[in-house]
């Protein structure tokens, strides 16, 4: 029997390539003698002249190509459409990027989603043919069994997508506001900071192949500070500007011209300066780099760092087209690192000065003007005129990306150096409600935080109300110096977040800032760059010793165990505190050893310490790792006496207890040395009710402790289990707790759960934080006043949850029987219990996996995400990128209604 012919465009990629003009496009024009080499499958979101989502499968050496106009959907009732559309070169499945307006499918695209997948039916191009597709994909949103099914409409390019009924099925599902896959970016950022522009017209033909390769973003080379102005040959003088460090990145490839900007971080800034863009495409080279500053001036032409920050943290289009009419910015050049395929970096800076002079400047671009030789009358000028000093820099000096090099000398008008804010001090007087003065630091080359003095002169009114309410929330407990500093007052100490600019008249042998006194906040630089001078270095090796506090302890998480125990030595020390069985093997299918637990607890202590600190904590000890016999500990009789504790009375033991408060991070070590691989942390504090006459004893019996601070909760909280099973299975019971395996349907069934609940109390208007358990399941914190009781929030919990168990009945369930549970969500009210806990926010969590429980944002859990992504390699990334969504969840604390 002959087969029905299929209608598909099978002339290879013919009808893709004349659809294009690829000296117009980005798209690839993919190759001719591609073969297919695996399963790959593709989802690229297209916002063009109507959004829609493209699937793209892997076979006969192409992308066979669908076009979904409501995009794939993860729940089994939608059976979408899905129009066969031309082949796509193989090469398109890493496109991301904006196609130019005039142009076939002009729009912006997003890697969607990407993975492999499996042809049930064996051969696909086969179950092509034949018109049916039982296809298993393997990506990072699509997983699981789908159907592709051709049907007899539009001349039969017409086809069904649906999913099947699997774990992975989800009701409802929405595939819009995701991120990419590839970039983490939303398709709005993509439109927005795309780096590349296409000339119509333009000949697409490469030009020869450059000598150099162009290079990737690098950091930019930094000057040492020098105490006066000289005059040398050999050396050349630049006036120092004050603004922002930028490096430029412009090249053409064929018809393309991409530009990057990128600060002193590499964090790309294209967006907030689209003038500059603008004004570096027009420069007339085919590739360059050029090193730089984005400056700002005042009324009278001088560079004004204050109207600058004006724009710094600006990203979103509005408000930065806006601010371009205030404040308009130029870039000054004064380096130039590549040129036409040529790497000037190992060249000397006469020789790149030449390269840079040679280069006719669009306006917008300014040239930074150099003299030779003669510094002091350079430097004379720059102070009349305003300008900060200037830069002195050897005509041999090569350039050197990321280093402090000797080649480069800054001389300032006044002596000034950067410094990280790591405490202050109260104030007096007029200054009582904000604060009296600014404890400073800078980190050596071992990454120690060395203290450098106060300087509690130089603010304004708006100076100090702005850095108290900066750094209130940034309070931590523990002393973020390698050695605790002798100070006159007593210090609130502070995560080393905040960079300052000081004046200083030098530095004393010790090392301390000579009459220090504020300049401004400099936003432009992170808290890590900011370095002790050379010469100091030695003065901290001394001050600290070889070991201080703030040595590193163990490898990076994420090293090869490979090494561990060439790196691990038993015992070592910080402090008071001894490290013992460091290669002791915690989670055996990682290879991670108690060393390395130490090692991400010393790394989170800043995030996770200010959940810790006044809080009496339950232990839960791991002595023989993950899977070893643990056990819980609430009575810690022998802690030693860096270790603080409180007597506290026992409602089950019926006697006084010693607990264990952690509120620094030797104690946090300390934990995990004892066997802690997880955190628990009570919901109430040791620490007084300000404004309040609450008790703060908590012993001698149980209406002692009633009376007490400890029964005035900083929070309600609900945990929400995703307890759903096959149909006749029941959870494996371990270590004492009722976990459930990770599935895709349970997560969503929580998540939608989670979503209900925010909405509930919303209704109420209060505001409420999510956080995943580091399991399978999500807790919500509600922060309220310390005015309420245990009892109370445990009621007010119990009315909301059983609220919602009415509203949603076949989805939740607050039975505690386990087997009540199956098919439902579990929402947990009884948390609210004074002496119960869940695991702290960043703790780490006795699975395999080694995740954490990391706190996520409402839009996240709107949006979908796998709870199992973040681990102890991952979480430090996260933080990263979106930062400490918890670190103020204490700072509005709501009151609740209590029905009578």
């Amino acid at each position: 029997m002959s087969r029905k012919p299929v209608p598909t465009p099978r002339d290879g990629l013919e009808e893709y390539r004349r659809k294009r003009r690829f000296d117009r496009t980005p798209e690839p024009q993919g190759s001719t003698s591609q073969t297919a080499s695996g399963r790959r499958f593709v989802v690229q979101e297209h916002h063009a002249r109507a959004r829609h989502w493209d699937l793209r499968l892997e076979m006969d050496g192409v992308l066979r190509s669908w076009a979904l106009p409501k995009g794939p959907s993860l729940d089994p009732a939608d059976k979408r459409l899905a129009v066969l559309v031309e082949d796509h070169p193989i090469e398109y499945g890493d496109f991301e990027g904006v196609i130019p307006p005039g142009n076939y499918g002009a729009g912006t695209v997003m890697l969607w989603d990407r993975g492999t997948y499996e042809c049930l039916e064996g051969e696909p191009s086969e179950a092509f043919q034949q018109g049916k597709l039982t296809l298993r994909f393997y990506g990072d949103k699509l997983r699981g069994e789908f159907h592709l099914v051709r049907t007899k409409r539009n001349g039969g390019r017409d086809w069904l997508l649906f999913k099947g009924r699997d774990e992975y099925a989800v009701a409802g599902y929405d595939p819009t506001g995701t991120r990419s896959v590839a970039s983490g970016r939303t398709i709005e950022e993509i439109r927005a900071d795309a780096d590349a522009r296409w000339a119509v017209g333009a000949d697409p033909t490469p030009g020869p192949e450059p000598a150099d390769p162009f290079p990737e973003p690098f950091p930019p080379m930094l000057a040492q500070p020098a105490d006066e102005p000289f005059d040398r040959p050999g050396w050349w003088f630049e006036v120092k500007w004050d603004g922002i460090r930028a490096l430029a990145f412009v090249r053409r490839r064929g018809a393309a011209q991409e530009v990057a900007v990128y600060n002193r971080s590499l964090r790309r800034i294209n967006a907030r300066f689209p003038e500059i863009v603008e004004s570096l495409r027009r420069l007339p080279v085919t590739s360059v780099v050029l090193d730089g500053e984005i400056v700002a001036t005042d009324e009278a032409g001088r560079p004004s760092f204050a109207r600058l920050q004006q724009r710094m943290h600006l990203t979103a289009e509005p408000d930065v087209r806006h601010a371009m009419q205030a404040v308009p910015v130029f870039y000054v050049v004064f380096d130039c690192l590549y040129l036409d395929g040529h790497d000037l970096r190992a060249q000397p800076f006469a020789r790149r000065r030449r390269a840079l002079e040679g280069l006719s400047l669009p306006a917008g671009v300014l040239r930074a003007d150099a003299v030779e030789q003669h510094g002091r009358a350079l430097f004379e000028a720059a102070r009349r005129h305003g300008f900060e000093g200037v830069v002195a820099k050897k005509a041999d000096g090569p350039y050197q990306p990321g280093v402090r090099s000797p080649h480069w000398l800054k001389i300032k008008g006044k002596q000034t150096t950067e410094a990280a804010v790591a405490g202050f001090t109260r104030g007096k007087g007029h200054r009582a409600a904000t604060l009296g003065a600014l404890v400073l630091g800078q980190y050596d080359s071992a990454g120690r935080l060395v203290h450098i003095g106060q300087t509690g002169g130089g603010f304004t009114e708006a100076d100090v109300r702005s850095l108290r309410r900066r750094l209130d929330a940034l309070v931590a407990e523990a002393c973020p110096f390698a050695e605790v500093p002798e100070t006159a007052q007593p210090v609130t100490w502070v995560r080393p977040e905040v960079v300052v600019e000081v004046e200083h008249a030098g530095r004393t042998p010790d090392g301390k800032l000579r009459f220090p006194v504020f300049v401004r906040v400099r936003d432009d630089l992170r808290a890590a760059d900011v370095r002790l001078p050379v010469g100091e270095e030695a003065v901290s090796d001394v001050r600290n010793g070889p070991s201080g506090r703030s040595r590193p302890v163990g490898r990076s998480p994420g090293a090869s165990s490979r090494s561990q125990a060439a790196e691990w030595t038993s015992p070592r020390q910080i402090g008071a505190l001894t490290f013992t069985n460091l290669d002791k093997v915690y989670f055996p299918e990682l290879g991670l050893r108690k060393g390395d637990v130490i090692e991400y607890y010393r790394r989170i202590a800043r995030y996770l310490l200010p959940h810790l600190r006044d809080r009496p904590l339950t232990l839960r000890r791991f002595p023989e790792g993950i899977h070893g016999e643990d056990f819980f500990q609430k009575d810690v009789a022998d802690a030693p006496e860096f270790v603080r504790t409180e007597r506290v009375w026992s409602d089950q033991g019926k006697r006084d207890i010693r607990v264990v408060i952690c509120d620094n991070e030797e104690t946090l070590l300390w934990l995990v040395q004892m066997g802690c691989i997880e955190m628990h942390a009570w919901f109430s504090r040791v620490a007084p009710i300000p404004g309040s006459s609450v008790a703060t004893a908590f012993s001698g019996s149980e209406e002692a402790l009633d009376r007490s601070v400890l029964n005035y909760p900083d929070f309600v909280v609900f945990d929400i289990d995703p307890f759903l099973f096959p149909e006749g299975k029941q959870p494996v019971r371990r270590h004492g707790e009722f976990d459930p395996d990770y599935s895709r349907a349970g997560f969503e069934a929580a998540r939608r759960a989670a979503l209900w609940l925010e909405e509930a109390l919303s209704g109420l208007g209060l505001r409420s934080y999510a956080k995943t358990s580091g399991k399978t399941a999500l807790h919500v914190f509600v922060p309220i006043e310390r005015r309420h009781t245990y009892a109370e929030t445990h009621a007010f919990a119990k009315t909301v949850a059983a609220w919602l168990v009415r509203r949603h009945p076949k989805e939740l369930t607050v039975a505690w029987r386990v087997r009540d549970r199956v098919g439902k969500v579990f929402l947990d009210y009884n948390q609210n219990v004074r002496g119960k806990t869940l695991a702290t926010v960043y703790s780490l969590r006795p699975v395999p996996p080694a995740t954490v429980s990391v706190p996520v944002t409402w839009e996240e859990l709107r949006r979908g995400f796998d709870p199992l992504q973040w681990t102890f390699r991952t979480v430090f990334d996260r933080i990263d990128r979106v930062g400490d969504l918890w670190s103020r969840i204490l700072q509005s604390p709501q009151r609740i209604e209590i029905s009578a």
